[in-house]
């Protein structure tokens, strides 16, 4: 039976099949399991807004979505909150499976922190090292809210660097967290399963590199322009958004280890 109202906002239907004021469909039915796998499935490959196929345009075009977005085209891609959400969820879920945390430095430094012999400073000692160890755990747990902090930080240096531009700091914001996302995923599949094996003093740069170069000719595309001067001017401006990040990170970092922010 077709109802008069609709279930949703009890808008009048007529003999809509869809309500005209929020879109909901006309007649409803008892929910089921196919109706949950259906929207699961709907979510993550819907032609308009399939995440996959937003995946496939960020790894070639990732500028030219950003600046399609930021210009109205939202209804053709998947929202880069939700996109980062998702992604941040399997990062987690990645680093919760392979345990990257560095236990034989950490025990080390435990080693060197007990051989000392003033009871004070093995103390001290001791628990810079158990700082340091929860430095690690919490990075590795949490990476994806530090990667959601750092998108606004980035976002203001470009904005910066690019004032002139007809972008405002929002619409640079929306444009890195659909690029800081593809660089998420692209570590969480690639690099984070094989980190255990690299060696630790230089596992930073497989993560920094290809990050840099990706975001660098992003924003070339999200600038709209071409060539290598352009390239190169949004491949300095990450290197300077990467350096105040690693200053500030690196500050509050070694502050926690030394004082515990007591």
């Amino acid at each position: 039976m077709h109802p008069t109202n609709c279930l949703n906002c009890g808008s009048n239907l007529e003999s809509y099949k869809f309500c005209p004021a929020c879109g909901q469909k006309a007649t409803t039915h008892r929910l089921s399991f196919h109706d949950l796998w259906h929207d699961l499935l709907h979510y993550f490959t819907h032609a308009d807004k399939s995440i996959f196929r937003l995946v496939g345009a960020l790894a070639v075009r990732p500028g030219v979505v950003a600046r399609e977005y930021v210009d109205g085209k939202r209804a053709k891609y998947f929202k880069p909150v939700n996109l980062f959400l998702v992604v941040g969820s399997l990062l987690v879920l990645i680093l919760g499976i392979f345990h990257l945390q560095n236990e034989e430095a950490i025990t080390d430094w435990q080693r060197q922190a007990a051989a000392i012999r003033d009871v004070n400073q093995q103390k001290l000692a001791l628990e810079r090292v158990e700082r340091l160890q929860d430095v690690y755990h919490y990075g590795a747990k949490y990476s994806n809210v530090l990667n959601m902090l750092v998108s606004p930080l980035t976002a203001l240096i470009f904005w910066l660097f690019y004032k002139k531009a007809r972008y405002s700091y929002i619409e640079h914001l929306v444009a890195s967290m659909f690029f800081i996302s593809f660089v998420m995923l692209f570590n969480t599949l690639l690099i984070v399963p094989w980190q255990s094996k690299i060696n630790v003093s230089v596992s930073w740069i497989f993560f920094l590199i290809p990050d840099v170069i990706y975001r660098s000719f992003a924003y070339r595309q999200f600038m709209g322009r071409r060539g290598i001067g352009p390239l190169l001017k949004a491949m300095g401006v990450m290197l300077v958004a990467v350096f105040v990040w690693l200053v500030i990170s690196n500050f509050l970092i070694q502050l926690y280890i030394i004082t515990g922010f007591k």
